[in-house]
């Protein structure tokens, strides 16, 4: 039997969480423009399958409080981004590590989320540099983003072959789930935030 959530006049289907702490919590009012948005979101992500969606607004309007809302009613993890200027294309794949004394490097929030069925949240993407935006647009639109490590995360891992490296110990290919989903957030273009034009 398949959960259901009311979201203004949309019934949305709710999520069964494998890592519960990772859907949000956070304290919400209901002004009827927040839930018309929240109504408009969840039928662009279940309505029309749109995987990726971008949110454009001043700074301070609630843009992360309404998308952690909406994550929270459909019972959805979380990850998180928070892009800057000097942000590389290094940060969005890996996360350095110190544990037991020595410096590791893990997957980032962007390549988990890909991987198990997470949503991402990417926030202050008009702040970050052209090159960062390129890399995220190729995996949105191209559905694959070759990682440091030279594993390739792949929308189509089935179709390219979920191949492993020559030691046979860790795949090449990483699947993307195909339910990953990704809100971008950004304040509109102009003074003070002179980012990217996105």
């Amino acid at each position: 039997e398949v959960n259901t959530v009311k979201i203004g006049s949309f019934t949305a289907p709710v999520g069964r969480p494998q890592r519960p702490e990772l859907v949000p919590s956070v304290d919400f009012v209901d002004i009827g423009r927040h839930l018309e948005l929240l109504e408009a979101l969840a039928r662009a992500m279940f309505e029309r399958d749109e995987p990726h969606l971008l949110l454009l607004g001043p700074q301070g309007v609630g843009k992360n409080r309404v998308v952690d809302h909406l994550l929270q009613k459909l019972g959805l993890e979380r990850e998180y981004m928070q892009l800057h200027r000097d942000t590389t294309v290094a940060q969005l794949t890996v996360t350095p590590s110190v544990i037991d004394g020595r410096l590791l490097y893990e997957d980032s929030p962007l390549v988990r989320a890909a991987q198990l069925c997470r949503v991402l949240v990417l926030d202050e993407a008009g702040k970050a540099p052209l090159e960062v935006v390129v890399v995220l647009k190729s995996l949105v639109e191209d559905g694959q983003l070759t990682l440091p490590d030279g594993r390739r995360l792949a929308r189509f891992a089935s179709e390219t072959g979920s191949s492993r490296d020559s030691n046979n110990s860790a795949p090449t290919v990483v699947p993307i789930h195909p339910d990953f989903r990704m809100f971008v957030l950004a304040n509109r273009p102009g003074f003070p935030f002179l980012g990217n034009d996105l």
